[in-house]
């Protein structure tokens, strides 16, 4: 009976504009599984992936140093309930109804619907695995069990390649239906495929370091079957829609509404700003400047009198980066002066918000694209820079790592400014800013060895992964670069965290699972020999 009224409340409580077919049912808590809809179910796994994937970016990149991470210590920035919202969400909620959902289409013939459901569980178990590690799978979706066991990582890896190999195949079938909607693909049942595909990819580079993937990276690229074009990219849209519910992206509602809640940060937007000889031509899509002008008052910057710690190499930024654009250091902690309708905040890629053109004026509500940003799950290019990567380090695996560096570069830089190309007007990067900036990290790329190169791809593929953290924190971990992140305020802050720590609700209603004993328990394609800060 829990099983079935578990199944009711997931199907009334997924869905937006839609509810589940009770009209005939003297009980609705004596809904079976046989009689669910696919389709609304389907909408509902779409989009709490979409939130899962959120709420982990936004840590990969307080990590990673893209946004401000609040603490003064590693060990005080995150409590085991800041994870409860997305492990809940992975869960009770897309695990539990993918598994219901898949057996069901394929029994009633809906491939398609079936293929996607294995997709994104796939996808789920990998991010889970990359966050968190050892995490339940085998007993997790066991009705009768409160307590499942953690599953070896590895193994939980091996299962997902699986899945997407079932999935693959039933995208492949003829169905009865096709899905009603498809808020990724519109659809396309081809670019699901390709997106499976692509997600190998990922996933076998990201163990490059534990295994001998190259005959599985190579066939991948033989089979021609990979996410390259800008009509190809897992993102999710959202809209201008502020209210039942507000359908707008979380980083514009945070900080074009009622002031900023957020800090962007200061060693990210140097990066772009100070680390080429040209602005990046990302920069004013990226942030937008409330204020042109650096605050001199400490009530507004408490840090513009201070000099930078002494454990700061000399030249790394602090405090603000100049020209009207500050936000936080690593792990600072300050309390929150009265700069909310001051400080930078994002801009019109991906969060929907405003193009900087040198406004410096306060982001409001109707600000920009409202809200109508993107979550940028895999995009295009992230294909360039991984199989780059996978050239350059993994031998038998072919392409020109040069090349598709330079082509990784230049289709993230297209896409940005075509995704807020409606709004900006004034103060586009020419051309030759362009040409320059890509002209500036080859000449260093052929200058570099074969360490150097790899550092330069990661850090153009760190930059390029702006909204998506999760992808920045993997490939840290993996490689150690970019190398020279922004230190701690502190120079004692702690250990990294190499993999999150378990959900206080998963740890204190299971009898089988104890707390992780700190945050350096690494994840199964991290062999621990590269240091990270």
């Amino acid at each position: 009976m829990k099983k079935l009224f578990k199944i009711f409340i997931l199907c009334a409580s997924v869905f937006v504009v839609t509810s589940c077919e009770l009209d005939k049912q003297d009980s609705p808590n004596a809904l079976s599984p046989e009689q669910a809809n696919v389709d609304f179910m389907l909408n509902g796994l779409q989009i709490t992936f979409r939130d899962v994937v959120y709420n982990l970016q936004t840590r990969g990149q307080e990590l990673t140093r893209m946004q401000n991470m609040f603490g003064s210590t590693y060990g005080n920035a995150y409590f085991p309930t800041t994870f409860n919202g997305p492990w809940t969400n992975a869960y009770a909620n897309l695990l539990v109804d993918a598994k219901v959902l898949i057996p069901l289409a394929e029994e009633r013939e809906l491939y398609h619907h079936a293929g996607i459901a294995q997709v994104l569980q796939a996808y789920t178990l990998v991010i889970l695995v990359d966050n968190f590690g050892d995490v339940p799978y085998s007993e997790a979706l066991d009705a009768t069990n409160f307590n499942p066991k953690v599953d070896d990582d590895e193994e939980i890896y091996a299962e997902a390649l699986a899945m997407l190999d079932r999935g693959i195949a039933n995208l492949k079938k003829t169905p009865l239906a096709v899905p009603k909607t498809d808020l990724y693909f519109g659809g396309d049942e081809d670019n699901w495929i390709s997106l499976a595909k692509t997600l190998k990819l990922k996933m076998y580079l990201q163990t490059r370091l534990v295994d001998d993937v190259a005959s599985e990276i190579q066939a991948l690229i033989n089979d021609g079957d990979l996410i390259f074009d800008a009509s190809q990219a897992f993102l999710f849209q959202y809209s201008t829609t502020d209210q039942n519910p507000d359908s707008r992206h979380p980083d514009f509602s945070g900080n074009y509404v009622g002031g900023a809640s957020d800090y962007m940060s200061n060693y990210f937007m140097g990066v772009l700003y100070t680390e080429k000889a040209v602005e990046d031509p990302r920069m004013r899509y990226y942030f937008y400047r409330q204020s042109t002008t650096t605050p001199t008052s400490p009530q507004i910057l408490p840090c513009i009198n201070r000099s930078a710690p002494p454990h700061y190499p000399f030249g790394t930024t602090f405090c603000a980066v100049g020209n009207g654009y500050w936000g936080r250091d690593h792990l600072d902690d300050d309390g929150i002066p009265p700069d909310t309708e001051l400080r930078t905040i994002f801009g019109v890629y991906p969060a929907g918000g405003q193009y900087d053109a040198d406004q410096g004026t306060l982001g409001q509500a109707s600000s920009g694209l409202a809200g109508a940003g993107i979550l940028p799950i895999y995009m295009h290019f992230f294909t360039d820079f991984m199989l780059a990567e996978a050239a350059l380090t993994i031998p038998g695996v072919g392409g020109n790592h040069r090349d598709l560096l330079e082509n990784g570069i230049r289709a993230s830089i297209d896409y940005v400014m075509d995704f807020g190309a409606s709004i900006a007007t004034t103060n586009i990067p020419s051309q030759a800013t362009i040409d320059s900036y890509v002209a500036e990290v080859l000449s260093d790329y052929d200058a570099a060895d074969n360490n150097g190169k790899l550092a330069i791809i990661i850090k153009e593929f760190y930059i390029s992964a702006w909204g998506n953290g999760y992808e920045a924190y993997n490939s840290y971990r993996r490689t150690g670069y970019p190398t020279d992140l922004q230190p701690t305020l502190l120079p004692s802050p702690g250990d990294f965290y190499r993999s999150l720590i378990y959900p206080q609700a998963f740890v204190d209603r299971n009898n089988q699972v104890s707390q992780k004993p700190n945050h350096k328990v690494q994840v199964f394609w991290d062999p621990g020999t590269i240091s990270l800060d």
